[in-house]
């Protein structure tokens, strides 16, 4: 047992390959449920959304892998644009009295994240995927201020094709180098705590 728990760590796409190709068309709903959590809810904001995206793709780019690259990119596109859509609408229906709009108005970090919004609208909307605390708060945002439905449409499909192409496109052609192979396990790691460790010095650099 211990080997293979070993085994698992040290060669995991030898074991996470058949899993995936065993679950067939399951793999894309599950993985679909997943973003759209991660990205319309901030109480599923602990679920790690870009190192999944890279990860997959990068299992896709195995030769034994039945996983399909633009499947899921569309899968992963769609998720994305209808998770923020809906945090776009919960931010429509914040009262001036709610508790995330007084949190807005008195934490620091969102704050400056309600500043850099006001000022940037599209980078806002076009990259702040990429920016852990950015875009956990900013479709809420987007939605507590004057903009349009359709103009946060636009920019947030944009953003989400952005974010999904750059992290699948970069999971699936460095897949197949003996790098990513060989340190996957620490890859995922890295890329799952990541944010988490941003989002802390981000708090930290603020509060200086």
């Amino acid at each position: 047992m211990l080997n293979l728990i070993i085994n698992f760590f040290i060669h995991p796409l030898n074991y996470i390959v058949p899993i995936a190709d065993k679950m067939n068309g399951w793999i894309y709903l599950i993985l679909f449920i997943w973003i759209f959590l991660e990205t319309a809810y901030v109480i599923f904001s602990f679920l790690p959304g870009q190192s999944v995206l890279f990860l997959t793709s990068t299992i896709a780019a195995s030769p034994y892998s039945k996983l399909n690259l633009i499947v899921l990119f569309v899968v992963f596109l769609t998720a994305a644009t209808i998770g923020s859509v809906v945090k776009f609408r919960q931010g429509k229906k914040l009262g001036q009295h709610s508790k995330l709009t007084k949190e807005i108005q008195t934490s620091d970090q969102m704050e400056k994240t309600q500043a850099y919004f006001n000022h940037n609208e599209k980078s806002s909307l076009l990259l702040s995927r990429f920016v852990p605390f950015l875009g956990l708060f900013v479709p809420i945002i987007a939605g507590n201020s004057d903009m349009s439905f359709q103009r946060f449409n636009k920019l947030n499909f944009l953003g989400a094709l952005i974010w999904v192409g750059a992290c699948c496109l970069a999971g699936y052609y460095l897949g197949t180098t003996p790098f990513v192979k060989r340190y996957f396990t620490l890859i995922f790691f890295t890329l799952a705590i990541l944010p988490v460790i941003a989002r802390q010095l981000y708090k930290l650099v603020s509060r200086a």
